[in-house]
């Protein structure tokens, strides 16, 4: 019965802009709105990458992103839905609030950022000191000692 009928060239061509074109004032300002936002931080990621191009600095920024991205996040304890529970579960350790976990997983953060670049100047045999001006150990006086 339909195999009969005989379909114009590019009909389901013309026929997908047709629904396109009228489901474009339901979904155009949401497509808008999408590619405005990448857009805006196409341009904030252009922005930063000048300004760490002038910020001698700017590692230790980078560092600190990086190993922030790869740190679990802080989660609440209640899963529950419409549960209130002011405690906060972080690198399976549970915390009273949940600034007290975002503090806790931005000291870690930190710490790991700063054994980073201690162990960077190890590797290259410099000198490192604590916060109090005592080594912390670079491996070059021990070297005597073997």
């Amino acid at each position: 019965m339909f195999s009969d009928i005989v379909l114009p060239e590019g009909f389901w061509f013309y026929i997908s802009l047709a629904m396109v074109v009228a489901s474009w004032p339901l979904w155009g300002p949401r497509v808008d709105a999408f590619f405005a936002r990448m857009e805006q931080r196409r341009r904030d990621a252009e922005l930063q990458a000048l300004y760490d191009r002038s910020n001698p600095n700017a590692h230790f920024r980078q560092t600190v992103d990086a190993i922030n991205e790869e740190t679990p996040a802080v989660e609440a304890f209640a899963k529950a839905p419409g549960v209130s529970d002011p405690r906060a579960v972080w690198n399976d350790k549970v915390f009273a609030s949940r600034e007290e976990a975002d503090a806790a997983r931005w000291r870690h953060v930190l710490m790991t950022a700063r054994d980073f670049y201690t162990d960077v100047d190890r590797m290259f045999g410099r000198s490192v000191h604590g916060r109090r001006g005592q080594k912390i150990g670079s491996g070059a006086e021990d070297e005597g000692k073997r």
